[in-house]
């Protein structure tokens, strides 16, 4: 009898916890919820956006095309494997990070550190960006 007493403390502890928890409380509220389901909707408008010009349509329409999927980037300007799509949408990701730190930079005003961390952030991830998608313009 003592341990599931005990077994039954331990859950009932665990419970007690979780309901004070911050997490409870966010999902409780019914203002938090809607934001949460419009966020949602906007990172998924974001998302399919993304893909949309990453060319996976195009891809969807090339994907029949005979010997395409065995190279990783197609050398025909108006052909587009899957793979090379996902590079781009890599590309894609790491610009809009990139702008998105030069955003956070600004908004920094009261750390001058944070803000140069940031600004020195998005370069890099810019940069990158830039790279990748000059390397697939160049090998196609």
């Amino acid at each position: 009898m003592g341990v599931k007493r005990s077994l039954q403390e331990m859950v009932q502890k665990g419970t007690d916890r979780l309901k004070r928890g911050s997490v409870s409380k966010f999902f409780s509220n019914p203002t938090s919820l809607q934001s949460l389901k419009n966020r949602g909707i906007e990172w998924l408008y974001l998302i399919v956006f993304l893909l949309l010009v990453a060319g996976v349509l195009n891809a969807a329409t090339n994907a029949s095309t005979p010997g395409i999927n065995t190279q990783i980037i197609v050398d025909n300007p108006s052909i587009q494997n899957t793979t090379e799509t996902f590079i781009l949408l890599f590309a894609y990701l790491m610009g809009v990070l990139g702008v998105y730190a030069f955003f956070l930079s600004g908004r920094q005003t009261i750390r001058a550190r944070s803000a140069e961390m940031f600004f020195i952030f998005g370069i890099m991830l810019v940069s990158i960006a830039m790279v990748v998608g000059y390397y697939i313009v160049v090998s196609t």
